[in-house]
């Protein structure tokens, strides 16, 4: 290459030389100085010539052999960009996620699952939050736990608690918080700018007024900040813990050991008074015995003695009765008011019939030991051809049993 680009060369000097313009004609003296002339410096021309084309012949290798030394070697110009190996990023942030948990549970004994879950959740490395144990310690019926432990640990943890009893439901819930982390983060910035903003403000001389106006200011951002850091805060825990809320229930349901009346035995004072004696006592007074089960059932029996060559009378009734729900339900200490039916057996004036009443009633005082009340009952007695109405009239109480 260098070679042609030097016969290039010479054709161009030779081709300039042809082209010049005719010279005019000059004396002839001058014509032979200049020919001696030409002769003497012809000599000197061409080695000027061959000391360029040596130059340009250095240049132009020194050229290539520097563009070939960049395509080789890190010298000389700059040759193509050298391809670099590609490194794979970093590991990606892991995700923030709030993570909670609700599980039903049945064991058989509560109060000692309870305690092996404490045990278990505090050697994970995490706590109990709240706890409340329904029943004796040797006979829980219930028991309701919130607990934290790490994320990492509550694969291991469900599995255990699901050997130590019978899973009924289960229900698992996680939610990324990384954006709402995210936000937070920049407003604390941009907040934390301000307030630095507002100090540099507040070092000036800068009248009473604006002072002002710059504390409230500066209060209202602080305030905010404050609760984007406590927000901050909160979410960085749930992250951290996963929040499990757990029933433990007792296999077969609950065991009632607390004691209570089964019935309400009770003796009263009665008096029966005929609307329509028609020759007969019109009032009479008796007493008897009442079983008492709830106050939806209970069962009377009164006799009263013979009076005035009348026979004795009996009665021998079953009812039921309602509690007023605008008076309280029953629930009351004091004057809890009720209606009900009754119906049953009675003997009047000699002779067996059917009765049927309606019953007003009031619980004067009412105790789980003992019961103080009084009824007003009307009856009918369906005596063959004939019906007497009389009022039922009782005062007695009760004690558990």
């Amino acid at each position: 290459m260098p070679d042609v680009r030097l016969r290039w060369l010479l054709i161009a000097l030779v081709t300039a030389c042809a082209a010049a313009p005719p010279r005019r004609p000059m004396a002839q003296d001058t014509v032979s100085l200049l020919e001696q002339r030409r002769r003497l410096d012809e000599p000197m021309a061409m080695a000027q010539v061959a000391s360029v084309v040596v130059r340009h012949r250095r240049i132009l290798t020194g050229s290539i052999a520097s563009k070939v030394g960049g395509l080789f070697g890190g010298g000389g110009s700059p040759g193509p960009a050298v391809a670099q190996v590609l490194t794979s990023p970093g590991a990606p942030e892991p995700e923030k996620l709030v993570i909670e948990a609700w599980l039903e549970v049945q064991v058989d004994d509560v109060a000692g699952a309870a305690a092996a879950v404490r045990a278990r959740v505090e050697a994970d490395g995490g706590r109990v939050v709240s706890e409340n144990v329904v029943g004796a310690a040797s006979a829980a019926s219930s028991a309701a736990m919130q607990l934290r432990i790490p994320p990492a640990r509550q694969g291991d943890f469900l599995g255990w608690l699901a050997g130590r009893g019978t899973v009924e439901s289960k229900r698992i819930l996680a939610t990324d918080v990384g954006k709402q982390l995210f936000d937070q983060e920049l407003a604390l910035k941009n907040l934390e700018l301000t307030m630095a903003r507002l100090h540099k403000l507040a070092e000036r001389d800068v009248p009473m007024k604006e002072m002002l106006e710059l504390e409230n200011e500066m209060t209202r951002v602080r305030g905010q900040i404050e609760s984007l850091r406590g927000e901050q805060r909160w979410l960085l825990d749930r992250v951290a813990f996963t929040t499990i809320t757990l029933t433990l229930r007792r296999e077969g349901g609950p065991v009632d050991f607390a004691p209570h009346a089964r019935i309400h035995p009770g003796a009263h004072v009665a008096m029966l008074t005929l609307l329509d004696p028609s020759g007969r006592p019109r009032t009479r007074a008796g007493g008897g015995a009442t079983i008492h089960v709830q106050r939806y059932l209970t069962l009377d029996l009164d006799v009263f003695p013979a009076k005035d060559g009348d026979s004795r009378a009996v009665l021998a009734t079953l009812g039921s009765a309602l509690y007023s729900g605008l008076l309280g339900g029953g629930h009351r200490r004091v004057l809890n008011p009720y209606l009900g039916l009754r119906g049953g057996y009675g003997y009047l004036s000699g002779e067996a019939c059917g009765v049927l009443g309606a019953e007003v009633g009031v619980e004067l005082y009412k105790h789980k030991l003992v019961q103080l009340g009084v009824s007003t009952r009307a009856m009918a007695f369906f005596r063959g051809d004939r019906t007497d109405v009389a009022l039922h009239t009782l005062a007695g109480f009760e004690i558990a049993f």
